[in-house]
């Protein structure tokens, strides 16, 4: 069986790859790049110079400091015979701090929790651009309403084909902050097909809640208007530009 390896001289590229690898409970050794790989089966991470310097040895994947995550993703298609998957599934567990996995012909290749709602596209993207597949389909789960129609309006601007799943069979069992589970569940179950556009028109208390959030992520310094409030919950505009913004303009004051 293939095995995953790091090889390459380049200390802080090697670093990165361990503690991602570790992260996603992926085994692999380390490799001295003076050594020769003795198996034709090794399947290593290495710049792209290094590998043109050792390229008939086993399957090398070009990396860099930009492209781990989707260099691992490739890695482990690789191992699992998937060089080229007829469909890429994502499962989406929406939240304030979304959910995200991601499935090729129904084999478990990863999953994240992101920071932000605005996360998910370049996410998606860049798991796409690294997993070439014939078809793709986005998953969401249907629990938090106005998070979740902001995420529909992405994906449909995106032209991507989107399906809602039930998600109140997807937690069962779970810690409430468990997304990245919830969202692997999300993306192994079929939905309802979506193809247009949501209105979206927060209630006062979800305004208010992402105004409690602002003052979180201000440390407690200020509270954004309910109206740049309403806007963030639209869609229109992302609540850490506003906070990074008012802090940037504090410090010149």
């Amino acid at each position: 069986m293939a095995k995953l390896a790091i090889r390459t001289s380049n200390f802080q590229l090697s670093y990165k790859l361990i503690k991602q690898l570790r992260s996603r409970n992926i085994n692999f050794d380390v490799i001295d790049p003076a050594e020769k790989l003795s198996s034709k089966e090794v399947i290593w991470f290495a710049e792209s110079h290094e590998i043109l310097e050792n390229e008939h040895f086993g399957k090398a994947i070009p990396t860099n400091i930009d492209s781990i995550d989707a260099s691992i993703d490739l890695a482990l298609l690789t191992m699992k015979g998937l060089s080229n998957p007829k469909q890429l599934i994502f499962g989406i567990d929406p939240g304030p701090y979304p959910g995200l996995a991601w499935l090729a012909d129904g084999v478990f290749i990863g999953v994240s929790q992101l920071q932000s709602i605005e996360e998910i596209r370049e996410k998606i993207i860049s798991i796409s651009n690294a997993i070439q597949s014939q078809s793709m389909l986005i998953r969401i789960g249907d629990g938090d309403p106005l998070i979740r129609d902001r995420i529909v309006n992405i994906c449909v601007t995106n032209n991507w084909n989107i399906e809602i799943v039930d998600e109140r069979r997807t937690s069962r069992g779970l810690h409430r902050h468990n997304h990245s589970i919830s969202a692997l569940r999300i993306s192994s179950m079929s939905g309802i097909r979506v193809w247009e556009l949501r209105d979206i028109e927060p209630s006062s208390g979800q305004v208010k809640e992402i105004q409690r959030q602002s003052r979180k992520l201000s440390n407690g310094l200020f509270t954004i208007s309910f109206e740049q409030a309403r806007k963030v919950a639209k869609g229109y505009l992302s609540l850490q530009e506003i906070v990074s913004k008012i802090n940037h303009s504090s410090s010149e004051e």
